[in-house]
């Protein structure tokens, strides 16, 4: 009888915090701004939940959502607290004006996860965000702070981000990309700013950079490895008011061929650090578009 009723007792807590979460069942659900979440919160696999327009949910401190099924929230959803762990997704989750803030890793990718975010703000986090899966995003503002970005580090992070502004608090913060190895990585019409490096780069395979203004960084490109295989290059970029442009560390880096067209890399304090014979500048812009 005890045991029965310690049973009952964590079945009511687990429906107190979330009922739509917590369910096992497949059939689907919603939350909106009245959806408690507490403690670890689970989408199980083969369940959707669908996030009502506009809503506001304040996870508790220590929340971790894990998304193993699917997470649709297409008008709008704002997840803000103080000291919540942050969002997993190792099912999918695709957010539209999505805002974040307080967790202490605002999202991780699982290695088959896919999570799209079409416009929306990630401040006032604690910690830096993991992809080892699929993240893709448009129309974005990531404010990191004064710690990490986003980083990539198991070999299949997929990063793909267009329209988006990716700041930090200073040249002397974290990193923004921390690409240690990472599967690829687009960025196209975005700006980097406040970063120690915009990208600090370990290992990397696939790399398309295109319109981008990388700028007010302590570096732009740490450059200190990446693959012989795959495709890098970097079109119609400006690297600028760094306080190193493009940096490849020493003759001892390994890079694979690093393509880089019609962009503008000057008026940093150092502009490049060249050293492996890997990077090819072609049509380099001498005034800024």
């Amino acid at each position: 009888m005890k045991k029965s009723l310690v049973l009952l007792a964590s079945t009511a807590v687990l429906a107190m915090s979330c009922v739509p979460a917590h369910s096992s069942t497949t059939a689907s659900s919603t939350w909106n701004s009245a959806t408690v979440l507490k403690g670890d919160v689970t989408i199980p696999a083969g369940q959707t939940i669908t996030v009502a327009p506009n809503t506001v949910i304040h996870p508790a401190a220590g929340t971790k959502i894990t998304v193993l099924g699917t997470l649709n929230a297409d008008q709008g959803l704002t997840l803000a607290s103080a000291s919540w762990v942050g969002l997993s997704v190792v099912g999918k989750a695709t957010l539209t004006s999505f805002n974040e803030s307080g967790a202490q890793t605002p999202f991780r990718v699982g290695k088959l996860g896919t999570l799209t975010i079409h416009g929306g703000k990630i401040s006032g986090i604690l910690g830096s965000s993991d992809v080892e899966g699929i993240f893709i995003a448009d129309n974005m503002n990531y404010n990191k702070g004064d710690g990490g970005g986003i980083n990539s580090s198991n070999g299949t992070g997929s990063i793909t981000i267009d329209r988006s502004t990716l700041t930090g608090s200073g040249r002397s913060s974290g990193d923004f990309f921390g690409l240690y190895n990472a599967k690829s990585i687009t960025l196209t019409n975005s700006e980097m700013t406040g970063a120690h490096c915009a990208f600090h780069v370990l290992g990397l395979t696939n790399m398309t950079l295109t319109m981008d203004s990388i700028h007010g960084n302590a570096y732009g490109f740490m450059m200190y490895g990446s693959s012989n295989q795959g495709i890098k290059t970097i079109t119609g970029t400006s690297i600028t008011d760094n306080s190193f442009g493009f940096d490849e560390g020493s003759a001892s880096t390994h890079n694979g061929a690093i393509v880089i067209t019609s962009s503008y890399i000057k008026k940093n304090n150092q502009d490049l650090g060249l050293y492996t014979g890997k990077v090819k500048i072609v049509s380099p812009l001498v005034a800024k578009n």
